[in-house]
Order: C-alpha cells, then sequence, then structure tokens
C-alpha cells in the first residue's frame, strides 16, 4: 500500500510542469496581451523620439533596434488575440505617458539621453514581473517562447540604459554586420568621444567601419 502511493505521489509530481504549461487560472493571457500591446506601442513612440533626437550613434541604433523588435511584437500579438480570443487591441499610448513624453519633447543633448534612458530603463522594469508570469503560465506555447525573449531582451536593455545614463559608451548590433559605439559625453554638446550621428548615416558609417576592421 504504501508503495502505491509513493509511486502516485511521484506520478503527481512528473505531471506538475505539464499542468503550468497548459496555463495558470490567475494569469489571464487576453488582458495581458492587450497590456502589452500598449505598453509596447508607448515604448516604439519613446524609440521613435530618441531616433529623431539623440546625437549618440549607439543610443540611436538602440533605439531603432527596439522600435523594430516592438513594432514586430504588436503585429504578432494582435494576430493571436484574433486567432484565440476573435477579438483585437487598437495599440495607443497610455494616458499616464503623456506628461512624460511633453517633458522628452523639451530637453535635447546629454540631459535629453540621459532622461529617456531613465524612463525606458524604468517602463522596461515595469513590465518584466509581467513577462515572467506570461513565460511560466500562459496557455499558448508561442506567447511562452516570446515572453521568454522579450524577459531577456530587455534585461539585457536595461543595461545598457543604465550605461547611457553613467555617461558609458554601449554597443548595438546595426543588423549591417557592423556595431555603434560612442565614447562618454563630458559637456551635453558632443565631445571628442562621441560619434557624430547627423541622421541614420552616422550608424551607417559605424557599420562599415566595423566591417572594415573585420576584414583587416
Amino acid at each position: 500500500m504504501g508503495a502505491a502511493l509513493l509511486m502516485a505521489a511521484g506520478l503527481a509530481l512528473a505531471a506538475a510542469p505539464t499542468a503550468v504549461a497548459d496555463g495558470d487560472s490567475e494569469f489571464n493571457e487576453k488582458e495581458f496581451l492587450a497590456m502589452t500591446i500598449d505598453h509596447h506601442f508607448g515604448g516604439v513612440h519613446m524609440a521613435e523620439m530618441c531616433v529623431q533626437k539623440t546625437t549618440r550613434a549607439d543610443l540611436m541604433g538602440l533605439c531603432s533596434e527596439i522600435k523594430h523588435t516592438q513594432s514586430k511584437e504588436i503585429a504578432a500579438m494582435r494576430s493571436w488575440l484574433k486567432a484565440w480570443y476573435s477579438t483585437d487591441e487598437t495599440p495607443s499610448v497610455p494616458h499616464e505617458s503623456m506628461p512624460m513624453m511633453h517633458e522628452l519633447e523639451g530637453l535635447s543633448g546629454r540631459a535629453f539621453d540621459v532622461k529617456l534612458s531613465r524612463h525606458f530603463a524604468q517602463h522596461h522594469r515595469e513590465f518584466l514581473p509581467e513577462a515572467d508570469k506570461c513565460r511560466k503560465h500562459a496557455k499558448h506555447s508561442e506567447l511562452r517562447d516570446l515572453c521568454d525573449t522579450m524577459h531577456k531582451t530587455q534585461t539585457e536593455e536595461i543595461g545598457k540604459f543604465e550605461a547611457v545614463i553613467a555617461g558609458k559608451p554601449i554597443t548595438v548590433d546595426t543588423g549591417n554586420g557592423g556595431l555603434a559605439t560612442a565614447g562618454s559625453q563630458g559637456d551635453g554638446t558632443g565631445g571628442a568621444g562621441w560619434l557624430a550621428a547627423g541622421g541614420a548615416a552616422a550608424a551607417l558609417g559605424t557599420a562599415a567601419l566595423g566591417r572594415r576592421l573585420r576584414r583587416q
């Protein structure tokens, strides 16, 4: 009798991960998708402003990467809402984010880079606990995989934004086989440690330099 009970207990423990993979009653997949679509949309808007206003080639590259990635993730999550729950979420910037966006519009140079990086790091930190719940408890494996990727990516990006705040260089893959980098800025006006970024051409020039260096 005792052996039978132990065997039953062992089978129950072995089945536990499957129960988690099928979803958790406290995790609402539909609400998470709708919330994340809006959260990402706010991030895309911040990233767009960053690309337009920063003079750092590396920060411009990071923001371009975020804009591209989160736009793709929004499209995927909207398609899942339609397929799984027969509904849609029209992306919108959360109302509580508007004062912050107006504040950023009035800044430039080093002040803009630091303030934007602080907001972006906090934006990511607020999302990480939800992404962690999702990757553990979402019903659909596609969403669990995406949440795991988002959690890892945004954790790495927080580190890069913290480096910008500290005045340190970061390295960003431009997607063209090159890397965008920049040194620290001392006076807020674009010192010698910076790569001048007069638009996307600066990032492309950095990528070309990276390719040439690797060929030597």
